[in-house]
């Protein structure tokens, strides 16, 4: 009787053992993803509430080291969509518009959205002003990026008054100046 429980508790503590090391692995994955991700600043615009100016939102960012230029302007243009935090600042992109492509040649990002930017755009002159100008004072404040042409699947962005078929450069006079 003794020799079965020597043995079952023998048994129990190499199995007890071998899930303890499998976790300490997984750790140790974890530990080094994070080591891989680093912080970031950016600047977004959201319109004042007048929709005369864009106002500057600073926030900070979680995005892997080696990221590529796409992907991490496509992120900055997710945080550009999720809105404003600050409550006296407003929204400039409906929240169901989806980024469809992100492309970035010389110092020009391509940026397609879904058809939400047409559809679910709420219009207005002063609206589209305040988006347009949201969108390239945003993109140009990213390293090498000079020109910002949008598109709504593949055509170009005609909301309601603004048609944009040209790369568009940094809006100075439509940022908020105090």
């Amino acid at each position: 009787m003794k020799r079965i429980l020597f043995i079952l508790l023998i048994v129990v503590v190499i199995f007890s053992g071998c899930t303890g090391l499998e976790n300490d692995d997984k750790d140790i994955t974890t530990e080094s993803e994070i080591q891989q991700e680093e912080a970031r600043d950016i600047i977004l615009y959201f319109a004042n509430s007048q929709a005369e100016f864009v106002v500057p939102e600073h926030r900070v960012i979680t995005v892997e080291k080696n990221i590529n230029n796409e992907d991490y302007a496509r992120i900055v243009l997710e945080e550009l969509i999720k809105g404003p935090k600050d409550e006296n600042l407003y929204k400039t992109i409906p929240n169901e518009v989806k980024i469809l492509n992100v492309e970035i040649e010389d110092e020009t990002v391509y940026i397609d959205f879904s058809k939400e930017m047409h559809t679910e755009h709420w219009g207005g002159a002063a609206g589209e002003d305040m988006t347009i100008s949201s969108l390239v004072n945003t993109m140009t404040e990213l390293e090498n990026i000079r020109y910002v042409l949008p598109s709504v699947e593949g055509v170009a962005l005609n909301i309601e008054h603004i048609i944009v078929d040209e790369p568009l450069e940094r809006m100075e006079e439509k940022i908020y100046k105090e």
